[in-house]
Order: C-alpha cells, then sequence, then structure tokens
C-alpha cells in the first residue's frame, strides 16, 4: 500500500478481467479497487487504440511461469493518458485455468521526460541536475572519468569535483564487496566488447545500498570515449523481487497442494511442507505441531532442528498459547517475551524470533505451524501471509484426508464389529497368496446357537455378543490371527504361520468362555471349516468356497474344527444335488416321493387313539431307500425350502384328515402338523393357512400346529402370530419343552394349549429325590 505501484490478479483471457488489485491504483488511474475490480471491460477498454495489438501479442505468447515487462498508455478516469510499465506473470492454477499477477508502476513521468529532452537543451540541463539518470563520460585507455552529471550527488551522493579525473576503480569502494567483480567487468567490456549493462548494490551516503543500474557503450568515431548513465533502481528492483518472491511462494503453494493430493501419508506431506518453507523462507527453525488435547501437549510431527516427538506443554509454549488463542502469533524477540512462558529448549538452539499460525480443523486447530530465526527480526507482512496460506492448505489437505479415511473404513470394515468386512477381506487374502513364501490358512467360524440367543434375549443382546467376538478376534492379532466379519455370526479369520490349526484351535478356545453380556452369562462356542493355503487353493474365491464347504461338514457332523480334504467338494455337489432333487419332490403331486406316516397320541385311560401326529417322509425314486428327515429337513431349512415343505405337508395331513372324517366321523382322530419356524414367522402364512381350511373344509378346531421350544423364546415376534392361529380355531402345542433356553414364564405371554415335554426332561423323574 505505500508503494506507488498496483498489484493485481486478472483472468488470463481477452478483456483481461481483475479479480484483485491492491496498491495506488486510485492516484495511477482515478478508480478505486471497487469500481476497477470485476469489470470484464476495465483493463481491455482503458487500453491507448494504438497499443492495444502490441500488449495484446505479448501476453499471448507467455507460457505458465513466465514473465514478461510491457509498456503501454492506459485513460486515467479523468481523461488523460498515462504510460504504465507492467510486469506480467502467467500462473495456471490447474488445465484450463489461468491468470495473470502482474505489477503495474505509472512511468508517466519518465515518458514525458524521455520527450521533453529531444524537444528542449534547456530541459536537458534541467535534467542533467534533477532527472533519475547520472550520465558519465570516460576518455582514454585509462577510462578516465571526464564529465560526470550534476545530479550526482543527488543521486548517488557522489561529488563531482572529487571524481572528475578519477577511473572507476575510485568508486569500487562504495559497490558492494559481492558485487565488486560486476562492476569492474562492466568497464572492462566496455573496452572489449564496446558495451555492457548490469545492475550493482551501491552505497549512498545514507549509508543504505541500492540497486543502480550501469549502462554504457563505446562513442561512435571515438574508440577510447565511452559513453553512458548510472540510475538508482532500487525501487525496481524492489518491485521485481516482490514479483518473483510472490511467483516463487505461488508455485511452491500450488506443487505443494499438487503433492498432497498425490500422498496417503500425512507423515510425508508434512516433511514437505517442512522443505518448502525451508527452502523458501530459509528459517533456523520449523515445527509442525499436532494437539493431543487428552493429555494437554503439542506434539511435532515434523520439523527442522526440532525432532519428531518432541512434546511442548500446552500451557508453557508459544504453540500451545496459539493453539488456545487460534489466532497468529509473532514474537519478534523470545528474550522479551512475557505473554508466554519460552521453552527453554528453544533458547538454547540460540532461536530469537518466531511466528506461529494455527492449522485448522474441525472444531478447534488440528495444530500449529511454526518457524524461527536466530535473530530478533519483525516478520513482514509477506512472509505471515504465507506461512498462513500453507498453513490453510494443510488444514484442508488434513480435513479431506479425514473424509477419506474415514470413508476407506467404512467401506473395508463392518459397521457393527468394526472387524474388516468382506471387500477387506478378499484384498488381505489376495496380497497374502501374492507372495509364495507365506504359508497359512483360512478358516470360516460359526458361533452356536447364536440363533437361540437371538431369539432367548432379543437382536440387542444378539449384536452386543457378535461385538464380543469381535473384539476377541482382534486382540489375536500379534499371534498371526487376521479376523473379518463374514455377515451374520459367521466369522472369517487368517491364521498365517507354519502351523494354521494350532493357531485355529488357539482363537477357538479364546472364544470358549462363559461370556458376560449384560445381567446374562453365556457359554460361547464356535465351529470351524478350515482349508488351507497353495494345497487346496491358490486363489481367495476358491479357499473361501472351500473353507465354507469345510464349514458346512463341522456343523453337520457338530465336529469343532473340520479342515478341507480331497473329495468333499463333490460331497457338497452331492449335498447340492439333493437340495434340487428334494424340490423337485416338493412338486411332485399326492403319491409323489414325498408322503406321510401318522404317529398316534393314545389316551392312556381308555387306550383309544384320540389324534395322529403327521411325519413326512422322502423316499428316493432312484433307489427306493427312505431319507432321514435328519437329513433333508435341516437342508430345507438351509436353502429357504422350509415355509414351501411345511405347506406340501399341510395339504396332504388335511386331506388324510378329510378321508378320516368321511370314514369315522366325530370318532376320527384330530390331526397334529409340525411347522417350522420360519412359517410362523412369515406374514402370510396365517392368510394361506385359512385359505387351505376355507378350501379343504377340514374343520380348524381339530388341528394342532406343533412348534419347537426355540421359536417362542421370541416373545416379542411370536406372540402376535400364534394369537392369530388361534382366532382361527387352531391349537398351538409347544414340542419338546425343556431342552432349550425357554422357561415357563414365556408361556403366560403366548397363546399356547399343548406342552410336550421332553424325554429327557421327565426320564429319571422318579428316580432323582429331589424331583
Amino acid at each position: 500500500r505505500r508503494l506507488p505501484v498496483v498489484v493485481y490478479q486478472a483472468l488470463a483471457d481477452e478483456q483481461g478481467t481483475t479479480l484483485f488489485a491492491a496498491g495506488a491504483i486510485e492516484s495511477m488511474l482515478g478508480y478505486t479497487a471497487a469500481e476497477w475490480v470485476g469489470r470484464p471491460d476495465a483493463w481491455y477498454a482503458s487500453l491507448h487504440p494504438d497499443d492495444r495489438a502490441k500488449v495484446m501479442q505479448a501476453l499471448a505468447r507467455l507460457t505458465p511461469g513466465a514473465s514478461v515487462e510491457i509498456s503501454y498508455r492506459m485513460r486515467h478516469k479523468a481523461g488523460d493518458w498515462r504510460w504504465i510499465r507492467d510486469t506480467v506473470t502467467l500462473f495456471e492454477a490447474a488445465p484450463g485455468r489461468r491468470y495473470y499477477l502482474g505489477v503495474m508502476t505509472d512511468v508517466t513521468h519518465e515518458k514525458e521526460l524521455e520527450q521533453a529532452t529531444m524537444e528542449s537543451s534547456v530541459f536537458l540541463d534541467e535534467l542533467l541536475r534533477s532527472g533519475p539518470w547520472v550520465l558519465y563520460r570516460l576518455e582514454g585507455p585509462a577510462q578516465r572519468i571526464g564529465y560526470l552529471s550534476p545530479n550526482a550527488r543527488n543521486v548517488l551522493g557522489l561529488e563531482t569535483e572529487e571524481v572528475l579525473g578519477q577511473t572507476p576503480e575510485h568508486l569500487v569502494e562504495r559497490v558492494h564487496p559481492e558485487d565488486r567483480g560486476l562492476f569492474r567487468r562492466h568497464f572492462a567490456l566496455l573496452r572489449q566488447a564496446g558495451g555492457d549493462q548490469t545492475r550493482v548494490r551501491f552505497r549512498l551516503e545514507s549509508g543504505e545500498y541500492h540497486w543502480i543500474a550501469l549502462h554504457g557503450r563505446r562513442a561512435a568515431g571515438e574508440p577510447e570515449v565511452y559513453l553512458g548513465y548510472l540510475m538508482d533502481v532500487e525501487e525496481k528492483a524492489r518491485h521485481e523481487q516482490w514479483t518473483r518472491m510472490n511467483a516463487e511462494r505461488q508455485r511452491a503453494l500450488y506443487d505443494l497442494g499438487r503433492q498432497a493430493w498425490e500422498t496417503t501419508q500425512p507423515e510425508r506431506f508434512f516433511e514437505k511442507v517442512v522443505e518448502v518453507l525451508d527452502r523458501i523462507l530459509e528459517p533456523d527453525y520449523v515445527s509442525i505441531m499436532e494437539h493431543d488435547s487428552e493429555n494437554r501437549r503439542m506434539v511435532v510431527r515434523a520439523g527442522k532442528r526440532v525432532p519428531v516427538g518432541t512434546t511442548f506443554e500446552v500451557d508453557r509454549s508459544q504453540a500451545g498459547f496459539t493453539q488456545k488463542l487460534n489466532e497468529v502469533v509473532v514474537a519478534h524477540d523470545l528474550r522479551s517475551e512475557r505473554r508466554f512462558p519460552v521453552p527453554e529448549r528453544l533458547l538454547e538452539w540460540g532461536i530469537r524470533s518466531t511466528l506461529s499460525v494455527p492449522i485448522p480443523g474441525r472444531r478447534s486447530p488440528y495444530g500449529v505451524l511454526g518457524i524461527g530465526f536466530r535473530d530478533p527480526r519483525r516478520m513482514d507482512e509477506n512472509t505471515v501471509r504465507f506461512v498462513q496460506q500453507v498453513a490453510q492448505l494443510m488444514g484442508q489437505v488434513l480435513r479431506y484426508r479425514k473424509v477419506m479415511d474415514d470413508l476407506e473404513f467404512k467401506a473395508y470394515h463392518d459397521d457393527l464389529t468394526g472387524l474388516p468386512n468382506r471387500r477387506a477381506l478378499y484384498r488381505h487374502l489376495s496380497y497374502l497368496l501374492s507372495n509364495a513364501e507365506v504359508s497359512g490358512a483360512v478358516a470360516f467360524l460359526d458361533l452356536v446357537d447364536f440363533g437361540e440367543v437371538n431369539d432367548t434375549w432379543g437382536h440387542e443382546t444378539g449384536d452386543r455378543l457378535l461385538r464380543y467376538v469381535g473384539s476377541r478376534l482382534q486382540a489375536l492379532a500379534p499371534v498371526g490371527v487376521w479376523a473379518a466379519r463374514w455377515g451374520g455370526d459367521e466369522f472369517v479369520v487368517v491364521l498365517v504361520g507354519d502351523d494354521p490349526r494350532a493357531l485355529l484351535e488357539q482363537a477357538l478356545e479364546h472364544l470358549s468362555a462363559s461370556t458376560p453380556l449384560g445381567e446374562h452369562r453365556i457359554q460361547l462356542s464356535a465351529r470351524a471349516g478350515m482349508v488351507r493355503f497353495r494345497t487346496f487353493g491358490s486363489d481367495a474365491e476358491t479357499l473361501l468356497r472351500r473353507a465354507d464347504m469345510a464349514l458346512a461338514v463341522a456343523k453337520e457332523s457338530k465336529r469343532e474344527v473340520y479342515e478341507y480334504e480331497a473329495g468333499l467338494q463333490e460331497k457338497a455337489a452331492e449335498r447340492r444335488a439333493r437340495v434340487e432333487a428334494l424340490r423337485r419332490a416338493m412338486e411332485d403331486g399326492e403319491g409323489g416321493e414325498l408322503y406321510l406316516h401318522f404317529q398316534p397320541v393314545v389316551n392312556p385311560e381308555g387306550r383309544y387313539v384320540v389324534a395322529a401326529e403327521a411325519l413326512l417322509r422322502w423316499r428316493d425314486p432312484r433307489s427306493g431307500e427312505q431319507i432321514s428327515p435328519a437329513e433333508f429337513v435341516p437342508l430345507a431349512e438351509q436353502y429357504g425350502l422350509a415355509v414351501k415343505l411345511d405347506a406340501r405337508v399341510l395339504r396332504m395331513a388335511l386331506g388324510e384328515g378329510l378321508r378320516w372324517l368321511e370314514r369315522w366321523g366325530e370318532a376320527a382322530p384330530r390331526l397334529s402338523v409340525n411347522v417350522s419356524p420360519e412359517s410362523i414367522l412369515d406374514p402370510a402364512f396365517t392368510a394361506s393357512l385359512e385359505e387351505l381350511l376355507q378350501a379343504t373344509g377340514y374343520p380348524a378346531e381339530r388341528l394342532t400346529l406343533e412348534i419347537t421350544e426355540r421359536i417362542i423364546a421370541d416373545v416379542e415376534h411370536t406372540r402376535g402370530p400364534l394369537t392369530h392361529l388361534r382366532e382361527l380355531g387352531v391349537r398351538i402345542a409347544v414340542d419338546d419343552f425343556g431342552t432349550g433356553y425357554s422357561s415357563l414364564a414365556y408361556l403366560a405371554y403366548l397363546a399356547v394349549d399343548i406342552l410336550k415335554v421332553d424325554r429327557a426332561f421327565t426320564r429319571d423323574i422318579g428316580k432323582n429325590p429331589r424331583t
């Protein structure tokens, strides 16, 4: 704002719409920043018509990162024309998004002086006394100063009389030590090449060094005469330095942002931030600190000079002060700092001045970005702004990474247990199998009687049990057990090691414990089907399919562990064929493969049959052999055929019951039919049974439906269906009562007519004195 320049940012299009402008725009062109910024025609319409083609051609040749200096005329708001020197740099923020960053300087005065010099010798003399150029004439082989314009006193602090007759070497002591070689080379090139131009830093009377431009050439026709001028270009040099510095910082931010999206490791990104700050600002100290709110500490995650992992107390450090204040904090000299305690280690490292900036987080700062220098200094506005921009970028990247990490975690983990899910399982297993040196196995785990836990104590308790199992399996990771949830009550464990069977048995033993879940205790146990890597499969899909087959055998055979072996796939194929045969048998009409046996229910006093329980049988059509219900009923339940099978049995039983009524009338036995839990819980079952009773004409009050003890424990879901069935007139019997988790308390809430006590419950009732 203090410099007579305009710094701007504009779209790289034909109109050059200004997006941002700061500086002396009102004094230069008569417009306020608000009047200038955002107007599509402001800049282009103000260009002098004779200069437009030249300017647009120069801009069109620019490539991203390149700069050009252009002089042109612009119309002042008052109507007159002003000469402008514009230093423009083209930036590309993203493909297709380009903009200009430029610095405009009003050089109308310089142009007018040039014009006036050509028009008036009087003005030329005045110019020589007060203008910005110091003209000189060198003569002879020694290049002695024969003329020095009178303005040398004002511009360079040189007395003309003192330097006349001297050589340029007389001025060397006023040249900055680092630039003396350039100064001498300039005058040597006048002799050798006939001309040269360069810049050096020259000490003024005030003791300050200013950049001075040197331009010289051999005079035409006079081989030992050299003409030239010296000009104070300090302001221009500062403008150029600022433009270069800003361009470098913008490029650094762009590159840092691009690298941030490419890396997935925050630590690597933090290291890049430290590298950028070190290269651009050259500090003696850099730190990126994360706020550890639990321990009230600031923890270094990356830095220069400060080791990673170093901690600073929140209440006793500048970083902690910045974290709490959530504002930029500048300390010009730590030795005189009174706002916060200065850690001794910083003083031991020699750090005197510091700048700390909060790194934005979701609700509070993620942490603090800090830099420090060994010398006391005032942090300039550009430095503070740049560090703030870096911190803002870090905040954006960290928030983005947090969102992406959360999404990835959800994509690869089970919501209920927190274990890896199927997708993660396939990825992990495929990675292990890609290494031929890794040995191990994969196993399916199934919790024993988990359905009864759900039915007895509800799904909330079941969910707690699944979470408990997940935590128990996760605890085995250090010994080589990697666990995932497959679904329902099934888990998969990947066992890495030379003895995977031992690892699996260790996992099962770890699970087989009396588990407290709220007010309940559950004796947890599981069954497993295991298959070894490469022996019976070298890809994830094959191994998981065969592990599932082994689990099915373990469940059917009631074994704790079954390891996949040759021929098991054929057995599984036979089981699938048996299921398909059952489907076909269910579609056959009366007199097909499925038929009923009836088990009489006898009145012990009168010794006559009062009812008959329908028992389903299946005859193999090829061999004629009977297939045990213990084999095909579980298959029907496992493959979703139970409801259809129940419907088939009811049609067959009611048909036989009608024939009994026609033959014996009211003396005919009543019917009793077993019904699966799937049918009772099927919303359409009651309606379909009512239609069947109406279609056959069989009296509902003569029909008893037998259900298992397991289903009555789920009072919440069972009470409604059983009540509706009894409203039809059907009686409800509970079969094998006393073998499961239920108790007599449930019967108070359910519509049950008959209780069939299991034989194991009553077998020794007369022998046990306690009963």
